[in-house]
C-alpha cells in the first residue's frame, strides 16, 4: 500500500470507522449529494462549494471529480444521487452531518439552512429528531475543537 493510501485509510477509519477507502462511485454519489443538500435553498455559496471540494480533495477524490464538483449544478434529486452507490447510500445520516458542516462553512448555520437540511434529510428518510441529534453533535464538536485549539495554542496558531 502506498504512503498516500495508508494516510487515506487512516483518515477514513478515524473519521468514519471505515475499514477501506471508498471507490469512485461512492465519492461521486456522496460528494454530489452534499452539494445538493447545501443547494436545497437554491443558494449554494462559494464557501459551501469550497468546503465540499476541499473535503473531497482531502479524502482522496480523483482530480477529475474535484474539477467537476467546482461547477456541478447540484440540482438533481438527492435520493436518486445517493442511491446510485450502495456504500454512499448507507451513509445517509453521515451525509446530513457533512451537509451541516458544508452549510456552516461561511461561519454560520442559519435557520434557512437548517430548514433546508431538515427538508433534504426527510427526502433521505432521516427524520427531524435525528437531524436535531446530528446538529447537537456537530455543535459540541465545533465547540470542543475551539476549546482544544485555544488550550494548545494560547497565543494563536503558528501557521
Amino acid at each position: 500500500m502506498s504512503t498516500r493510501k495508508e494516510g487515506l485509510h487512516w483518515l477514513f477509519n478515524k473519521k468514519c470507522g471505515f475499514k477501506e477507502i471508498p471507490g469512485l462511485p461512492t465519492f461521486d454519489s456522496y460528494l454530489k449529494a452534499i452539494l445538493i443538500c447545501a443547494n436545497g435553498d437554491n443558494e449554494l455559496t462559494q464557501a459551501e462549494r469550497d468546503w465540499v471540494v476541499g473535503h473531497g480533495s482531502a479524502f482522496g477524490a480523483p482530480d477529475e471529480m474535484i474539477e467537476e464538483l467546482k461547477t456541478y449544478q447540484a440540482d438533481e434529486d438527492i435520493d436518486a444521487v445517493i442511491s446510485r452507490d450502495t456504500a454512499a447510500n448507507a451513509c445517509r445520516r453521515y451525509l446530513v452531518y457533512d451537509a451541516i458542516e458544508a452549510c456552516s462553512a461561511d461561519g454560520e448555520y442559519n435557520n434557512g439552512e437548517r430548514e433546508t437540511v431538515i427538508k433534504m434529510a426527510a427526502k433521505l428518510g432521516v427524520d427531524a429528531e435525528i437531524v436535531k441529534q446530528i446538529e447537537e453533535i456537530y455543535t459540541q464538536e465545533a465547540k470542543l475543537r475551539d476549546k482544544r485549539l485555544a488550550l494548545l495554542f494560547p497565543t494563536g496558531t503558528p501557521l
